[in-house]
Parts: C-alpha cells; structure tokens; sequence
C-alpha cells in the first residue's frame, strides 16, 4: 500500500490525469474515485501511472488546507486570487515537494511547470516555477516527533520540518492548528478536540491522511477465503486473511478489475466494519429480508451469501442509477434473490409488506471514513450534524414499521459522531417500547478498520390474542 513520504516513479500521465480530475472536481460533484476510474477505463494507463494518479489526486484532497498554509509564504498574493487551475498545479508540486520521498525537487518544480504547458497554460509556468523553487528551498530532511509550527506531518510521530512557521502554534490554538497542519475543517477540528484527547486526536489525523488499504469480502457463493489467497499468491500479490472469517487484506495497492477472480465474482470490496454488519444481522436461508439505502450493493450481496442464495431480498435506493449498481453487483457475484424498488428520499411508505430481517445503512457524514473517501471532509457542514439525525431517524422509524413479529433490524452508519450513532437509536427506544437493544458496536478508525457505528435491534414477538 502506498503511504505518505514514499518513493513514486516518474510519471508525466499519471500527472495529467490527476490535474484534470482535480480540476474538474467540486465539492458537490461525482466522487473523485469515479472521475479516476473514467481516466482509468478510457485510456491506457499502466499500473504505476494508475497508482501515482491516485496517490496524487487522494493526497491532494485529504491535505489541501496543509498545502495551501505550506504555499502562502512563497504567493504574492492571497490564495484565493489565484487561479484554480494554477492553484491545483501548485497543490500538486507542493505535495510532491514535501509529502512524497523518491521525487528529486528538480523534478517536482519541472514537471509541475511542464504539465502547465501541456494543459495550455504556458503563461502560468514562470509563476508556478517561481513559487515551487522558493518552497523547496524552505523545505529540509530533519524530522522531529512531536508537533509544530513549522513542522508539516507526515505518519505518526514523524514531522517534516519546514523554515516559516506556516501553522499556528500547537500549544496556544490547537483546533487551528489541527486544521491547518492535518487538514480537516475547523469546526470538526473544534468539535474533536471536545471529544477526543490531544493523542487520540493526532491518531485519527494521521490514520484519516494514509491511504486506505484495500479490504475484500470473499464471496462465499462462489470460492473460500483460501482459494482465494492461493491465487492472489500464485499471481504474485501480497495480501493475507484479515481478522474478519470473510476478508482479506492487502498490503500494498492493487487495481480491483484486473485482480485474479474479479469477473467470476470471488470478491466484493468491503471493509471489515462494513462486514460486521451483514454478520450482525446474520439472516438465515429462506427469510424475508429488506436493504433499506442498499447501493452500491456490497452489503447487499453479503446478505445472500448468509443466506445462500436461498429467501427474498428487497434492496431499495433513492434512484434508478444507484439501483442499477446494485443490480450489476448482484450480477456480478451470482446473487439471484433480490428485488429492486425505487423509494424516493422523503418517502416513508413502503406498503404492507413485513420482514424478518432489515439492515439499515444510513446516509451519514462519512466521519469514520474520511481517509477512504478524501474529498468527504470537504462536503461535510457542521449544520449536517443536525439535519442528517433527523433523516436516519425518520428512515430508522420507516424501517422498524416493516418489521414482522420477533423481526431484527441492524441500524449501521460510517460515522463517529455520537448524534448519528447511538443517539438515533436510543431516541427510537424511547419512543418505541415494543423495540429492544440486542447489541451495539463501535469501530473506531484505525482499530483496526474504518470506523463506524452498528446496533441490533429486535421487536417483542406477537401474543395470541385471548380466547
């Protein structure tokens, strides 16, 4: 897997096509993932340009408020007038210059002023050229341990040391410098240091700023987790059985399509706190089960694999593209027992129907899985901690109306804000006396998947009515 402050090979298109996805990219636009996997499927792209690409783009949008604090000693002017195109080139040889070992500066500083040039902007290349040099020459090898102004960081424990004090100080503003130097908003950065000790808050830092490692969920309709591992190692790729019975880690990053098993459905990406959710339901063969917000459709087919392609599954989504994904995962994995249905996002109707077993994963703020998804802190608004409660609980109360007598539904999100996790649920049992909480699990980042939040929960079985 590919870390912060590792060696990259040189690789002009892997370059280009980070620029253009970084700069085509908005806040309230396509996932990035998906403007790479465009690049990826319309172009011939080799492996290392395809990593060096993503490392790029990723990196870029989880430490852009780093980068900027590391650019604004060397700018003339306020970030803000400068071009967003001539800002992401910056962006992009800064993080070369300072996150990235292996990449010589001459080459950071040369091919960032080339790419202008070949994206039609030779009149940036003085500017840019200017500005990286004068960066580069700030930036020295000595790492200390500990935080600072004028240290950038890069794993944990390990600061590079740059030569303007370009953060606040740590000890007098450490929500703005967490902000600044880990680069997170700062209102979360607030919000966090409320919840979290100076230690544990450092450790999301850094866990949220590396590279997600790629997770797998065997298919257990169609191979075992040791087949499985035999032919990754036969094809050379270094990956090892996970601590869930399903998953399978990989230890460096790997381009999902072309992986041995793919087109025969041995696998579905999914994280080992995703998993936990199919297995804390655990629906049995021949059950009535409902997907309540089932796209992209992992969590979806690990239910019928439980069940052995053997009952009913309804998954429903708010559109006709997101449903489609999940139709094309089904397919994919041999999944033949579920049904799709459109519900509309303010729908709270989903007719008489009752089920043995619902799952329930939320639409949420995405806080446990700001490294796998890094441009999720840039979307997120401190007011969504307050609009997104009453969307679970509303579709929380949905879902439970569906449930049949004795029936158990797990409600499962990929934050950790407590107003999203347990607070939705307990607001339910307090309302709802004929609910009670079987379970509840917390994943906390990095410990040792990507957080998130699930909890079981089971209605009274119905009593005859008296004679």
């Amino acid at each position: 897997m590919s870390q912060p402050d590792t060696a990259h090979p040189r690789s002009a298109a892997a370059r280009e096509i980070a620029f253009d996805v970084l700069n085509r990219w908005k806040p309230r636009s396509p996932h990035a993932a998906r403007l790479l996997e465009d690049w990826f499927g319309r172009a011939s792209v080799s492996a290392s340009e395809r990593g060096l690409a993503t490392e790029l783009v990723h990196g870029v949008m989880r430490r852009r408020e780093t980068l900027s604090a590391l650019l604004k000693p060397h700018v003339n002017r306020p970030l803000a007038q400068v071009e967003h195109g001539a800002l992401v080139l910056l962006w992009l040889g800064a993080y070369q210059q300072v996150m990235l070992s292996g990449i010589p500066e001459y080459a950071a500083v040369n091919e960032t002023t080339e790419l202008a040039k070949r994206c039609g902007k030779p009149q940036w290349t003085g500017f840019i050229n200017a500005v990286l040099r004068s960066l580069g020459r700030s930036v020295n090898d000595e790492i200390v341990a500990e935080p600072r102004a004028n240290a950038v960081p890069l794993t944990a424990h390990r600061y590079r040391v740059v030569g303007a004090l370009v953060f606040p100080d740590p000890e007098r503003d450490w929500p703005g410098y967490f902000a600044s130097a880990f680069s997170f908003p700062h209102w979360l950065a607030g919000r966090w240091q409320q919840r979290f000790n100076r230690d544990e808050q450092m450790r999301l830092g850094f866990w949220f700023n590396t590279p997600a490692q790629l997770c797998l969920r065997v298919n257990t309709l169609r191979t075992t987790r040791e087949a499985l591992l035999e032919s990754l190692a036969h094809a050379q790729i270094s990956a090892r059985a996970g601590n869930h019975p399903e998953s399978i880690v990989f230890e460096e990053s790997a381009f999902v399509q072309r992986l041995p098993g793919y087109d025969d459905g041995w696998f579905a990406v999914q994280d080992e706190s995703a998993i936990a959710a199919g297995t804390l339901l655990d629906p049995s063969p021949g059950e009535r089960v409902l997907d309540l917000c089932s796209a992209p459709g992992g969590k979806t087919a690990h239910l019928a694999a439980l069940m052995h392609n053997h009952g009913r599954i309804l998954a429903t989504d708010v559109d006709d593209i997101r449903l489609q994904r999940v139709t094309e995962t089904c397919r994919r994995l041999g999944v033949q027992i579920v049904e799709t249905r459109k519900m509309p996002r303010d729908s709270t109707d989903l007719g008489h129907e009752t089920f043995d077993r619902i799952l329930l994963d939320v639409p949420c703020s995405n806080t446990g899985v700001l490294g796998k998804r890094p441009e999720a802190r840039w979307r997120l608004r401190s007011e969504d901690l307050t609009e997104l409660p009453a969307i679970q609980s509303r579709l929380l109360r949905t879902a439970c109306d569906c449930l049949a007598p004795g029936g158990r539904i797990v409600y499962s999100t990929c934050s950790i804000e407590p107003e999203e996790n347990r607070a939705v649920v307990q607001a339910l049992l307090d309302e709802r006396r004929e609910l009670t909480l079987v379970h509840e699990q917390d994943h906390v980042p990095g410990q040792p998947a990507d957080g998130g939040y699930q909890a079981l929960l089971q209605t009274c079985r119905a009593t005859p009515s008296p004679a």
